[in-house]
């Protein structure tokens, strides 16, 4: 699968999972930053398997989530850089307590 078709593919899902709120078009930039990431280490790890890019919808459904409670809870209708990175943030909580993973997004990859 070429990395375009799997970032559009990923790019569906957040617009599939943040529905009925709209996305900031700078929330929109760290987001499909954020998947184009994600598809290179998919390709690096060699994991574009079915299974693979199931598991990496899923969690990126996950991630929409979170920004989605963060969004609530301050009483907006959108997505926007400020739900971004509470989201990052409360991953960054979550795995100081566990191994949390919504791989291939979270942990970021550490180059070695």
């Amino acid at each position: 699968m070429s990395t375009e078709t799997l970032n559009d593919q990923l790019w569906v899902t957040v617009l599939k999972s943040a529905d009925p709120l709209r996305i900031d078009p700078s929330c929109q930039l760290f987001l499909q930053a954020w998947i184009s990431n994600a598809v290179e280490r998919m390709q690096t790890e060699n994991r574009i398997a079915t299974d693979d890019i199931a598991t990496a919808k899923e969690n990126l459904k996950t991630f929409v989530n979170l920004m989605k409670a963060e969004t609530l809870a301050h009483r907006t209708e959108r997505l926007d850089n400020k739900s971004f990175h509470a989201a990052q943030h409360n991953l960054e909580r979550r795995s100081f307590l566990t191994v949390y993973s919504l791989w291939p997004f979270w942990p970021h990859l550490v180059a070695g």
